[in-house]
């Protein structure tokens, strides 16, 4: 019998609501296909296969995630909403292949990152529950791989299992909060001692026995194996890389073949879709251990393995993974039992996102879940002019519809940067936020930092000036913080402050393995070299090629050298 296979279909039918039916069989099954697509649109259903249920929303929804897409040219994503268990929206749309044209399936395997890290977080919570383990253990009581961590970045012996687990080991452990990905596999030696065996399969031997297998994860990879069957579903790897003439993604291969404490499983939406099931019912932990691993640790946004916020009044609890060649995201509703699963097969809705600095919001398609599944808003339509969007948006806007327009600001701004795209259309957008916001440039918010960093123009620059003293740069010790004033200040023409900035993030003590970091020493580096202060430059760009060589990025490490090496015959 010939198959027949309902899915979404191209970006034309995507955006009217329509549903493709593909098949392969003799013209008489095709009649019959059409026939039947006939009656489908003449209901108005969607394409009904369990557990999928039609919802309202959906196709003003599925535009919506279309319409993000779009705008970042991305090669293939898939996602879905599950409520109690059970999914009931979901959509892919793109290429798994960009050669091929292979598109994207409902069961195609995505890496997934940083996602892994949540299910890290309840794997020590369940050996902290069997007594095998405590998160107030020091980090050195177990085994440390120094082949993939350098002793140098363990700063301070008294880290505990909990300090990596929540994001503060870096400068004052357990009270500096810094999202560092990498440093979460320095609970690897705890993984080698518990399974008895040596890492990376000391960490797959209990992710397996510990989630994968009760929950029947049998889509999932522990990193890539070419000769799992699963492996023809994994889709293609791209990574976005800047070019003025538009959108340039370059394939990447997948160049781990196990899964880490930081991350490393690949995997599929109805797989995501168990484990969000699972933690809906507490399968793996009880509902006391939950809580505590998205608490909020020490006041910072980050729990154990999780990030935790607030928004409208409503908790969202989330991870997120951002790869070199892939994003997703993984949010939860608690309160609702509703969790959305994004998956894409290119790095750019990670990119864009930032969502180091913790508000789930600013990444587009999830504010586009959040405010369609969960306040029930609609979508601006940001393609109109500018005054057409201004007019919609109004004098006192909803405050969705602000996140809305911030959102669309850094989209458009994230464009620009990449492609040379989108610029001046940041700049309106700007501008209309402070308009009808003003309040968004009188907070501490490292996302506005970001998008000034980017977009200037003398309508900002006020605003510019007041965002930036609400700053306490000696009690706010992210590295970002001071990189991205210093690039507003550099936008404001204030080369000397940014200087100052850079020196603070540079020579101050602590997170020596951040890549923020390393760029404000360089930047300080090369404008010290050029104003002839040849020993303070070389100093900083030293100490920044030493931070390079720490996140064991040789390309960087050689690059700083050779411009050491230059320097040195400058007298």
């Amino acid at each position: 019998m010939p198959v027949i296979e309902c899915d979404a279909g191209s970006s034309s039918d995507i955006v009217t609501g329509f549903i493709v039916l593909h098949v392969s069989a003799p013209n008489r099954i095709r009649e019959t296909c059409m026939r039947l697509r006939f009656w489908i649109l003449a209901l108005g259903i969607a394409c009904l296969a369990s557990p999928v249920q039609a919802q309202p929303r959906d196709a003003d929804f599925t535009a919506r995630l279309h319409r993000i897409a779009v705008q970042l040219e991305l090669p293939g994503f898939s996602a879905a909403v599950v409520r109690d268990g059970k999914i009931v929206y979901r959509h892919q749309e793109g290429v798994a292949d960009r050669g091929s044209g292979a598109p994207i399936m409902s069961n195609s395997l995505f890496g997934i990152a940083s996602v892994t890290k949540s299910m890290t977080g309840i794997i020590l919570s369940q050996l902290e529950a069997e007594g095998k383990i405590r998160l107030d253990d020091p980090l050195l009581a177990y085994p440390l791989n120094t082949g993939w961590h350098p002793p140098e970045g363990v700063g301070d012996p008294n880290i505990t299992l909990g300090d990596v687990l929540s994001m503060s080991a870096g400068d004052r452990p357990g009270e500096t909060y810094v999202y560092n990905g990498a440093r979460f596999n320095l609970l690897s030696g705890l993984f080698d001692k518990i399974s008895a065996t040596g890492s990376p399969q000391s960490y797959v031997v209990q992710n397996r026995q510990r989630i994968l297998t009760p929950l029947g994860m049998t889509d999932t990879m522990t990193g890539y194996q070419k000769a799992s069957p699963l492996a023809p579903r994994a889709v293609r790897r791209y990574q976005a890389e800047s070019s003025p003439t538009g959108w340039n993604y370059v394939e990447r291969p997948y160049d781990w073949d196990a899964a880490y404490p930081a991350s490393g499983l690949i995997s599929t939406i109805d797989d995501l879709a168990k484990y969000a099931a699972a933690l809906d019912r507490n399968t793996l932990i009880d509902q006391t251990a939950y809580d505590r691993l998205t608490s909020p640790r020490n006041g910072h946004p980050y729990g154990y393995g999780w990030f935790t916020q607030v928004s409208a009044g409503t908790r969202l609890h989330w991870v997120f993974g951002y790869g070199q060649a892939e994003s997703a995201l993984f949010l939860r509703v608690p309160d609702k039992k509703l969790t959305f699963i994004f998956l894409a097969n290119a790095d750019t809705p990670s990119a864009l996102a930032q969502l180091d600095y913790a508000d789930v919001l600013r990444q587009p398609f999830g504010l586009a879940f959040f405010d369609s599944w969960v306040m029930g808003g609609k979508a601006i339509d940001f393609d109109r002019p500018m005054a057409d969007v201004a007019r919609t948006i109004g004098a006192r806007p909803a405050p969705m519809a602000v996140e809305q327009l911030l959102d669309e600001a850094l989209l458009q701004a994230f464009r620009g940067r990449m492609t040379g795209q989108g610029g001046d259309r940041a700049v309106a957008l700007s501008e209309l936020l402070l308009q009808v916001a003003p309040e968004r440039f009188a907070q501490a918010d490292v996302y506005m930092l970001r998008l000034l960093s980017d977009v200037t123009s003398p309508r900002l620059k006020s605003a510019a000036v007041r965002l930036l003293a609400r700053f306490d740069l000696d009690a706010d010790r992210r590295p970002v913080t001071p990189l991205w004033s210093g690039e507003v200040l550099e936008k404001l023409g204030d080369g000397e402050g940014a200087m100052k900035l850079y020196a603070l993030s540079c020579d101050r003590d602590g997170f020596d393995d951040e890549p923020m970091k390393a760029q404000a020493c360089e930047r300080l580096a090369i404008y010290e070299l050029e104003a002839g202060q040849l020993e303070t430059g070389r100093r900083h760009l030293w100490h920044s090629a030493r931070i390079s060589r720490l996140a064991n990025d040789g390309g960087e490490f050689e690059r700083k050298l050779a411009i050491l090496a230059r320097t040195s015959s400058i007298r």
